[in-house]
């Protein structure tokens, strides 16, 4: 059988599945990181400021990689090109466990980037696959299975990390990574997989590109949106990069930190992130369609700023909880903020390209949140820049539920 394109038309869901399946192994490493590598980074001969760059490598590249991994799915067919996303992938893990010192580091991260983004329109292919009407559960599956992924990284990864060391964990991890190439070699792309007519090359047809971003912001609300989610992303990331150290801080006076381990306290409470876009998020996506999404994004970011403040007022144990509020507060904002944002699309008179400059500043927000928080964070403190990024993102996302409730 040609594996390269099969004339069969495999079942959608098991297509996004197997897909989503290769991508959550290739993700694994890039998800260990977040718990480890700031406790990592003195050992690997990487000061803490550089570690900051090093998260957010991949995502920067990334702003210009997506449009280049549509054309190479275009040219070289799905098979080929998800397949190359893995090998590259893990070979930047294999990186890991191998680099001393920043360059090579950040060489491994930015050819993630690059991996990530073959990868990711990979996923959306597979998704394409299936009928237009259930396009949205064939997403929802997709990242649920990416994100278990995630969360067996900082799961497993944080355990093993507290109790074998940095480098014997990277070999599990990218051992574990190297089952991705038989699954996507295996894959029965239909003869038909090709993007949708009209997204072909679109991100590389930028004559009149400041006329489309003021038509996509032309109202308020719109641009409120998009700076609530930009900010919303911001916030997430910069709690995600700086959890694992903040723990660190408040190991000395919390037993459970110190017994467990901090990479597995880390990983236990990012891990739980993760999971609650499969568990948490479809219910608070129901309720954000019976409550409104400007509604619920209130609420949700009135209930994260007031588990910030526990966190700085708290004793360490229940500190940690607000932390774990944090956590699932963001996850909820993230699906009620997209729903929103698909929502207004769909008003619009283009509605891709709205779509379009909110997942860009979503993007943007996160690759600048490692950057800012092992900057500003060191000399500030973790804690009190929660609460900064955490009073704009409250004061951006009231200003859209104003606007939303007058306009």
């Amino acid at each position: 059988m040609n594996l390269t394109m099969t004339g069969a038309h495999p079942r959608p869901a098991r297509l996004v599945s197997t897909v989503a399946g290769a991508v959550a192994l290739c993700i694994l490493g890039d998800s260990l990181l977040y718990a480890v590598l700031p406790l990592e980074a003195a050992h690997l001969g990487i000061p803490l400021s550089l570690v900051g760059v090093l998260l957010s490598a991949n995502r920067l590249v990334r702003l210009a990689t997506n449009g280049l991994a549509g054309i190479l799915f275009e040219r070289w067919g799905p098979y080929r090109a998800f397949l190359l996303a893995c090998l590259v992938g893990l070979i930047s893990t294999a990186f890991y466990g191998l680099s001393q010192g920043f360059l090579l580091f950040l060489a491994a991260r930015m050819l993630w980037g690059a991996a990530w983004s073959v990868l990711r329109q990979g996923g959306y292919q597979a998704v394409w696959s299936g009928n237009s009407n259930h396009r949205g559960r064939l997403t929802g599956l997709m990242w649920g299975i990416v994100r278990l992924g995630s969360a067996a990284s900082v799961l497993g990864g944080g355990f093993l990390y507290d109790r074998y060391g940095f480098s014997t964990t990277i070999i599990v991890v990218t051992a574990l990574t190297a089952l991705a190439l038989p699954v996507a070699y295996g894959l029965p792309w239909p003869a038909h997989a090709s993007s949708p007519a009209h997204l072909r090359l679109q991100s590389y047809r930028w004559p009149h590109w400041r006329a489309d971003v003021a038509a996509a912001l032309a109202e308020p609300v719109r641009r409120w949106l998009v700076l609530a989610g930009g900010i919303q992303l911001l916030l997430s990331s910069v709690v995600i990069a700086t959890s694992s150290l903040l723990l660190a801080s408040m190991a000395g006076s919390e037993a459970a930190i110190s017994w467990l381990g901090v990479a597995t306290v880390t990983g236990l409470l990012q891990g739980a992130r993760w999971l609650s876009d499969i568990t948490v998020g479809p219910a608070l996506g129901y309720l954000s369609d019976h409550l409104g999404q400007a509604n619920l994004a209130a609420v949700l970011v009135s209930v994260s700023l007031a588990s910030i403040a526990g966190l700085i007022l708290l004793p360490p144990g229940l500190a940690i909880v607000c932390l774990l509020l944090v956590l699932l507060c963001d996850c909820g904002l993230s699906v009620t903020l997209s729903a929103a944002a698909s929502g207004l699309a769909i008003k619009t008179e283009r509605p891709h390209l709205f779509v379009g400059v909110y997942t860009t500043a979503t993007d943007l927000g996160s690759a600048l949140g490692p950057l800012f928080a092992l900057s500003v964070g060191q000399a500030i403190g973790f804690s009190t820049l929660y609460m900064v990024v955490g009073v704009l993102c409250l004061a951006a996302i009231l200003r859209y539920w104003w606007l939303a409730h007058h306009q």
